[in-house]
C-alpha cells in the first residue's frame, strides 16, 4: 500500500516532485512520485547518507503552498510539517502517524540536502525501487538528528477508502511511455494533469483530497495509467452542484471510492523533540526504528 494523506492546510505535500534542476520548468518527462510502500531491509545495501544538509523554520506562507522535490543532486522540502516530513520520510500518510505534539501540524520548515556529484553519479545508477528506498532512509537520518525521533511501526484496523472499478468499467486505457517515470505528477488544487502511474500510486494521491487513507483494490496491479481528473470539491456531496473528488473519479476515470475498515500499517512515535535549526552531525544510519 502507498498511502499519503492531507494533515493541515498543506493538502498535496508529497504529490509534486521532480528530478528536473529547476522547479519553474514546468511539467518533466522524470519526474516520479515517493514510493509510500514500507521499505525492507534484507539484504539490501547500507544506507546513503547527505553531504550537506540544512535545515530551518519556514514561516514564508501559510496558504498551502509547500512542497516536496526532488532535484539533482538536491532534496528540497520548501514550507511543510513536521508530520508531513515524518510521513514522507517513512512511506505513510499523515493519518497514520500516531503520537506527534500539535506543534508538528503547525509549525513550518524548510529542508535542502545534497550529495556531491560522486556518490550522486553512483546513486544514479541504483535500480529506482532502491533510489526510492535511499531518499527516504537519507530523510529519516536528517530527521533522527534534528527531532531526536524514535518510532515503530504497528498494523491497527483503520477506516479508509477501498478504490475500485466503477459498476461502468474503467475508463482509462493503460500505456508505456518511454522515459517517463511512473508516478508522475504536476496538479494544482483539484486540477491533475499530465499524471502517469499506477492505481496504487493514485490511491496515495487520492489521500489528499478525501482526507483519509485510500487501500487499491482494483485489481490492476502494476499497469501504468496515463490520466487528467478535475473535481470542485473535496467533499463527498460537493457544493453547488459541482463535481465532487468522489463523482469526478467515476465520471472521468470509471473508478470508486468505497467505505470501508481495513488493517493499516501505522507509525507509532515513541520519541520526538522540536527541532533546532542548526545542524551538527549526520545519522550514519537511517533508521529510527526499533
Amino acid at each position: 500500500m502507498r498511502m499519503f494523506t492531507r494533515s493541515n492546510p498543506l493538502p498535496y505535500v508529497g504529490t509534486l516532485c521532480a528530478v528536473t534542476c529547476l522547479l519553474t520548468a514546468g511539467a518533466s518527462s522524470n519526474c516520479q512520485q515517493p514510493s509510500n510502500a514500507p521499505s525492507t531491509q534484507g539484504d539490501a545495501p547500507a544506507p546513503m547518507a547527505f553531504d550537506n544538509v540544512s535545515f530551518y523554520p519556514d514561516a514564508t506562507s501559510h496558504d498551502g503552498q509547500g512542497f516536496l522535490w526532488w532535484a539533482c543532486p538536491y532534496w528540497m522540502f520548501s514550507n511543510v510539517s513536521s508530520l508531513d516530513l515524518i510521513a514522507n520520510a517513512y512511506g505513510v500518510g499523515a493519518h497514520q502517524v500516531i503520537g506527534l505534539p500539535g506543534w508538528a501540524r503547525t509549525d513550518r520548515y524548510a529542508l535542502m540536502a545534497g550529495m556531491d556529484r560522486e556518490k550522486y553519479e553512483a546513486f544514479k545508477t541504483l535500480p529506482m525501487d532502491e533510489q526510492l528506498r535511499q531518499q527516504r532512509l537519507m530523510t529519516q537520518a536528517v530527521l533522527a538528528d534534528r527531532y531526536q525521533l524514535k518510532a515503530h511501526y504497528e498494523t491497527r484496523e483503520m477506516p479508509v477508502y477501498e478504490l475500485v472499478v466503477a459498476h461502468g468499467g474503467l475508463k482509462l486505457t493503460d500505456k508505456v511511455l518511454e522515459g517517463r517515470h511512473q508516478g508522475a505528477s504536476f496538479f494544482s488544487p483539484r486540477d491533475w494533469y499530465n499524471n502517469y502511474g499506477t492505481m496504487d500510486d493514485l490511491a496515495n494521491k487520492l489521500a489528499g483530497p478525501t482526507g483519509g487513507v485510500v487501500i487499491d483494490k482494483t485489481g490492476l496491479g502494476k499497469k501504468a495509467f496515463f490520466y487528467l481528473l478535475k473535481w470542485a470539491s473535496d467533499s463527498q456531496g460537493g457544493a453547488g452542484g459541482d463535481p465532487s473528488i468522489f463523482k469526478a473519479l467515476e465520471e472521468q476515470l470509471g473508478l470508486k471510492l468505497i467505505p470501508a475498515t481495513d488493517p493499516v500499517e501505522v507509525l507509532v512515535i515513541d520519541r520526538v523533540e522540536k527541532p533546532t535549526s542548526e545542524f551538527p552531525r549526520m545519522a550514519s544510519s537511517g533508521s529510527s526504528l526499533y
